[in-house]
């Protein structure tokens, strides 16, 4: 039996049909944390994951001293360009041609944030009792987990990024940093140290996350918890290794 339960329904906002996988260790009256989790289609079962192995999320939840939950994937757009879009407020740069993207992407993740902040939160919080509301994901979805919690920081009670692409458009999600002027909810932030074949990439990743890590940390937060894991690489099975630990540190029950 999976351990989720799926369904599709049609966005308007996105223009798109949207997949929610729904996996809970709650009882459907128990309140609890609600996590909103980036990439569903790679977080439960490996059958649909799109590099052969997903984040096992499932077991990551039932492992020892990581908090009751509510888990709900939401699928991407199943195509590399149009996830951009929704996972970064801003243009990328001309790296992404180079990485063989065939347009410059990204400029959508404010609308994809509003989407689920103000359609899909709230049907899920109408629905299970809801004791906090936490948002993450990895790489572009740690971005724009990040921006979530510029954005609606009294809404969210955390955050966490795996392997973040920080360099898609490090210049202005530095200038929203920056700018932003409130507490921010409790984060985890990382970066591996191989997060690519290419030496020249792994520096850039990890480059870019100290100077956002920096520029956070002048910020006031409930809590902001680093890492730089060393061999760490670009993929499903590094993050399934160290999803149990960030969500025993990150959910508050």
């Amino acid at each position: 039996m999976k351990p989720y339960r799926k369904s599709t329904r049609f966005s308007t906002t996105l223009n798109r049909k949207v997949s929610f996988y729904v996996c809970s260790t709650l009882s459907p009256e128990e309140p609890g944390p609600l996590l909103i989790l980036h990439d569903g289609q790679n977080l439960f079962d490996d059958k649909t994951a799109g590099y052969g192995q997903s984040w096992r999320v499932y077991e990551a939840m039932t492992q020892a001293g990581v908090p009751k939950m509510r888990v709900i994937g939401i699928n991407n757009c199943e195509d590399g360009a149009g996830r951009m879009d929704e996972y970064s407020p801003f243009k990328g740069t001309k790296t992404l041609l180079k990485l063989g993207l065939p347009r410059i992407a990204g400029g959508k993740g404010d609308l994809y944030l509003k989407y689920v902040m103000e359609e899909v939160v709230p049907y899920y919080t109408r629905k299970y009792p809801t004791t906090g509301v936490y948002m993450g994901g990895s790489s572009m979805g740690g971005f724009i987990s990040l921006c979530a919690a510029l954005a609606y920081p009294d809404r969210l009670s955390g955050i966490f990024g795996l392997s973040n692409a920080w360099w898609f458009a490090e210049k202005p999600l530095m200038k929203r940093i920056e700018a932003f002027d409130g507490i921010l909810p409790r984060m985890y932030l990382d970066t591996g140290d191989t997060e690519s074949s290419e030496p020249v990439h792994n520096r850039r990743y990890v480059k870019t996350h100290h100077r956002i890590v920096e520029a956070v940390a002048h910020k006031r937060s409930k809590a902001l918890r680093t890492e730089v894991i060393p061999g760490g690489i670009h993929h499903e099975s590094a993050w399934a290794v160290r999803i149990a630990d960030v969500l025993r540190w990150l959910i508050q029950p």
